[in-house]
């Protein structure tokens, strides 16, 4: 018997979003841009901590970029006086030709688009120095950088810093327009909800008349809500991981591959793109649908 009245509560559900289909629509389609304004903070926020993770795992280690007329003799001698700047843990030396072939692995799939390079390497020739104190790094980079020969230095820790600060911008700029926009779509779910009790007073009074329990009278209404939330979340995760996956692997072509290697692989945030999307999707549905009932329907 219950099972039989849970299975006609559904039903009435599926049949009161087919007849506002207008408003559902309007509603549908806010839920999904909230949800899909919420998945390009969450994948922009993660990629900029994955940039910042890979560099904070050279956090000790310093590029030394050096010219490409110095003979052997001459990167010798400029090794050691490297090393006579002292707190210098290690230095290795990486050839033009090191360079590349390490780039190459770093892209992993997009690493095809260097191919061109191998007869004509823009790499420079270089040093990989490492550090025993981390708070030296400023003051070895600048007396690096004074050296002749050297072309540049690279260090990552105010690279870090930026990215991390830019981290932070983006998840509260993003969580301040998702706040307000969550708002919105359960004024509107709670509309489309008061649009559905409005046109159903007749039936909710014959209901009441022959003894309708609270729960049998409002569940199609709270149903209609979460089946609204649910639509919304499913065709927003499914639009938010196409468009992702396309811009990830058609975006090869137009996008450096150097920002590519920074975002996040698709595959890795499939499933959790659609466990919050539904979860949240869902929940704005019940809530606009409990406010709309609280407010609206008095059984």
């Amino acid at each position: 018997m219950k099972l039989r009245v849970f299975k006609n509560i559904i039903k009435q559900g599926f049949q009161g979003v087919w007849r506002n289909r207008g408003m559902s629509g309007v509603s549908i389609l806010s839920i999904g841009i909230v949800l899909m304004i919420l998945g390009l903070v969450l994948i922009l926020a993660l990629s900029v901590n994955k940039l910042a993770t890979d560099t904070n795992k050279m956090i000790d280690q310093i590029d030394v970029f050096i010219s490409d007329d110095l003979n052997v003799e001459e990167i010798k001698a400029l090794s050691d006086r490297i090393v006579s700047i002292g707190g210098i843990k290690s230095i290795k030396f990486k050839s033009r030709d090191e360079g590349l072939k390490e780039l190459k692995a770093s892209w992993e799939d997009n690493a095809w688009l260097l191919d061109g390079y191998d007869d004509k390497n823009p790499l420079p020739n270089s040093f990989v120095v490492r550090i025993n104190d981390i708070n030296d790094a400023r003051t070895i980079t600048k007396r690096i950088g004074d050296i002749d020969g050297v072309i540049l230095v690279n260090f990552f820790a105010d690279e870090i810093d930026q990215m991390l600060k830019i981290s932070r911008y983006i998840k509260i700029g993003g969580l301040a327009v998702v706040v307000f926009l969550t708002i919105i779509s359960v004024f509107l779910i709670s509309n489309t909800i008061k649009l559905a009790v409005n046109s159903r007073q007749e039936e909710i009074s014959i209901m009441k008349w022959v003894g309708a329990t609270n729960g049998y009278i409002k569940g199609p209404f709270f149903i209609e809500g979460i089946l609204l939330g649910l639509i919304a979340s499913v065709i927003a995760a499914g639009i938010m991981c196409l468009l992702y996956k396309y811009f990830y692997t058609a975006g090869t072509v137009d996008i450096s591959p150097m920002l590519l290697s920074a975002l996040v692989k698709p595959e890795l945030i499939y499933q959790d793109l659609f466990v919050i999307f539904i979860t949240l999707g869902v929940g704005i549905g019940a809530l606009g649908s409990l406010i709309s009932l609280k407010k609206f329907l008095k059984v």
